[in-house]
This record gives structure tokens, C-alpha cells and sequence, in this order.
């Protein structure tokens, strides 16, 4: 069963805002102020791998944005998609400075159509992040990298969602 939304989370749409980040556990979203966000599919590596050390150096919080565009990526290709641009991206950012990043994963199909597995799916994702995240760094650096989801999320499986030990928050669009 498909369920039609048109919603592109209005806190992604500029680089510099502040982001409403619900976690498990509290009452009141969080909230993170003076971010930059940086879109993993807007820019070549090279200049987006740039502009993140440039806010690394700053005080703007830094919020690498991952899409993988329309498309409805398998877990094998978006993990393949993922570790050759996440490595690209992150190249010569030391394990202290990649500790401050926030992970957003946004994927605009969430924002169209949802499918009642798309909760699994946003599990593996954020699996997937968090491993990649390992194999360039280590554990303990890839655990201190908040990842949160940007998509839409129903009420009923937001819960679910939070549940899962790699998903740190999801992003709240109001």
C-alpha cells in the first residue's frame, strides 16, 4: 500500500538553519543551532569534502546531508553508493573533527511515497552509515557521529524507528 506525501523537509532546504532533532526518550525535540548543511549528491566530493573541512575549522555546527536521490536504492547499491562518496567526502578529516558532524538521512523518495517496510529501510540505512563510518575510522569515532533521519516518519512507527541504537534522532519538519 503506497501513501502519496509531499513533504521536503523545510530544514534542509538552505545551508544555514537550525535543526528540531526528536530523540528517544524526551518529551521536547532538541535543538541544534547554526548549522551548515551540506548535501552529499549537490557537489563533486572534492568541493563538498572543502566545504566540510571549512566548516570543521568554523563555528558553524556541520550537517552532511545524504540522499540518494528519487531512486529506491537497494541496501547492496546505497551501500555502495555510500562508503565510495562518504570516503571521498570525509578524506583527511581527522577523528576529532568528524566527531562534531551530524548525519542527516534524507532520502527524497520519503517525501513522496511510503511503503509500510520503509521503517526497516531507514534502519539498514542508518546501519549502513554508522559501518561506513567504522571502516574509515574506528568505533568509537563512528558512536560520537550523531546520524539522524531527515524523511518523513508516520506517528505510529516513529517509536520503531528510535528504537533502533544507530538511528540518534529524527528530525522534526514543524
Amino acid at each position: 500500500m503506497l501513501t502519496k506525501r509531499n513533504v521536503v523537509p523545510e530544514t534542509m532546504r538552505t545551508t544555514s538553519r537550525e535543526l528540531r532533532i526528536q530523540r528517544a526518550g524526551m518529551d521536547a525535540p532538541e535543538l541544534i543551532s547554526n548549522c551548515r548543511v551540506l548535501t552529499l549528491l549537490d557537489h563533486s566530493s572534492r568541493e563538498l569534502n572543502h566545504q566540510l573541512r571549512t566548516t570543521l575549522q568554523g563555528s558553524q555546527q556541520p550537517v552532511l546531508k545524504l540522499d540518494e536521490g528519487d531512486l529506491r536504492l537497494t541496501p547492496v547499491d546505497f551501500a555502495y553508493l555510500l562508503s565510495r562518496r562518504l570516503a571521498n567526502v570525509l578524506a583527511g578529516v581527522s577523528r576529532a573533527a568528524v566527531a562534531r558532524l551530524v548525519i542527516v538521512y534524507s532520502p527524497s523518495w520519503a517525501g513522496e511515497c511510503r511503503l509500510p517496510a520503509d521503517a526497516q529501510r531507514i534502519r539498514i540505512a542508518h546501519r549502513q552509515i554508522r559501518d561506513s563510518l567504522r571502516i574509515i575510522y574506528d568505533q568509537e569515532t563512528a558512536g560520537q557521529v550523531q546520524i539522524i533521519y531527515g524523511g518523513f516518519v508516520f506517528e505510529e512507527e516513529l517509536a520503531d524507528v528510535l528504537c533502533d541504537s544507530n538511528v540518534d534522532g529524527v528530525l522534526m519538519n514543524k
